[in-house]
C-alpha cells in the first residue's frame, strides 16, 4: 500500500487518487473505530452512510485532507477489499503459501506465484508486498467475505442426482422389454445369457449409482448443517464487540485487543457469552494483564 504522491490526478481519470501510506493508515483506523463502536457493519456489508462518517473522521484527523466518501473513499475500500481477499484466498490455499507474521506479507516461490495469477488477477503484485493492515481488515471485512461466498444449494444438487437416478432406472425398463421381446421371439441360449448379463450389469450399476447418490445426498445435508453451524458462530462473534463495549473501564485499544483474542478461539467465544457483566469484566482484565 505504498505511495510515491498524494492528491488528485488531473485529467483523464481525474477523479482516481493516489493515497499517501499516512492517509492509508487514518482510513483504517476510522474503519476499525467505527466497526468496534457497531456503526458500520450490517448483515449485507457496510450501513448506509458509512462513507460519510468516514470522511468526517478523516477530516478531522487529516485537516485539508480533501478526502471523500465518493469518489475516494469508496474506491479505496473496494481495492483494499480486493486485496485483502486476494490474500486471504492465498492464505487460505495453504502448502506453497504462508503468511510472514513479522513482515505482514505473502510468501511463495515464484514459480507457484506466477501460476496462481493467471487464474487469480486480483493477486497480481501482492507477492512480498508489506500489506500491514491484514488483521484490521480482518476485523472490518472478515465477515462480509464469508457472507458474499456463493455457496450451492444441497436441494439443487440432491433433484441433480435424483434426475440422474430415473436416467438410470428407465434404462433398466428398457432393457427388461429387451428381454421380454426376445423370449417370444424364442433366441438362442447363447443370446440370451448374453442379454440376461448385460441387464444384471446394468441393473448392478443402477444399483451402484443409487447408493452413490444417498451418499452425495448426505454429504450435501451435513454440509448445510456445518455451514449454519460456522454461520451462527459467526453471527456470535459480531456480538463479541458489541458486548465488549458495554463493559465499563475499556479502551478502543482495549476493546480491540480483547476481540481480537476472543474472536480467534471459539471456546473463549462461548465461554464469554456464558458469564455475567462481574465475571467478564474479571476476565478481560486478566486477559489484557497476560498480554
Amino acid at each position: 500500500m505504498e505511495s510515491i504522491s498524494s492528491g488528485p490526478i488531473r485529467g483523464r481519470g481525474k477523479n482516481k487518487r493516489v493515497w499517501t501510506l499516512k492517509e492509508n493508515a487514518k482510513l483504517i483506523e476510522s474503519l476499525v473505530e467505527l466497526c468496534v463502536s457497531g456503526k458500520m457493519k450490517c448483515d449485507n456489508g457496510f450501513r448506509p452512510g458509512t462513507f460519510a462518517q468516514v470522511e468526517k473522521l478523516l477530516e478531522e484527523k487529516l485537516p485539508g485532507c480533501g478526502l471523500k466518501a465518493s469518489p475516494h473513499i469508496e474506491s479505496r475500500v473496494k481495492t483494499l477489499r480486493r486485496q485483502y481477499s486476494a490474500i486471504t484466498d492465498m492464505i487460505s490455499h495453504g502448502g506453497e503459501f504462508s503468511w510472514d507474521e513479522k513482515n505482514k506479507m505473502v510468501l511463495c516461490h515464484i514459480d507457484v506465484y506466477e501460476r496462481w495469477v493467471k487464474d487469480h488477477k486480483d493477486a497480481h503484485g501482492l507477492r512480498l508486498k508489506p500489506f500491514p493492515h491484514y488483521e484490521d481488515l480482518k476485523l472490518i471485512l472478515g465477515r462480509d467475505r464469508v457472507c458474499k461466498k456463493e455457496i450451492v444449494p444441497p436441494a439443487s444438487v440432491e433433484k441433480e442426482l435424483h434426475l440422474h437416478q430415473e436416467e438410470f432406472a428407465n434404462n433398466d425398463m428398457g432393457l427388461d422389454f429387451i428381454k421380454a421381446d426376445m423370449s417370444v421371439t424364442q433366441p438362442s441360449t447363447a443370446a440370451s445369457s448374453s442379454t440376461e448379463g448385460s441387464v444384471q450389469s446394468c441393473r448392478k450399476r443402477s444399483r451402484e449409482y443409487a447408493d452413490l447418490t444417498e451418499v452425495m445426498v448426505r454429504t450435501c445435508e451435513a454440509f448445510e448443517r456445518l455451514v449454519s453451524r460456522i454461520v451462527r458462530q459467526d453471527e456470535r462473534v459480531d456480538k463479541v464487540v458489541g458486548e465488549l463495549v458495554k463493559l465499563p473501564g475499556l479502551s478502543k485499544l482495549d476493546i480491540l485487543k480483547l476481540s481480537e483474542m476472543i474472536i480467534r478461539d471459539p471456546v473463549k467465544v462461548t465461554l464469554f457469552f456464558s458469564l455475567d457483566e462481574d465475571l467478564k469484566k474479571e476476565w478481560m482484565g486478566q486477559l489484557l494483564r497476560s498480554t
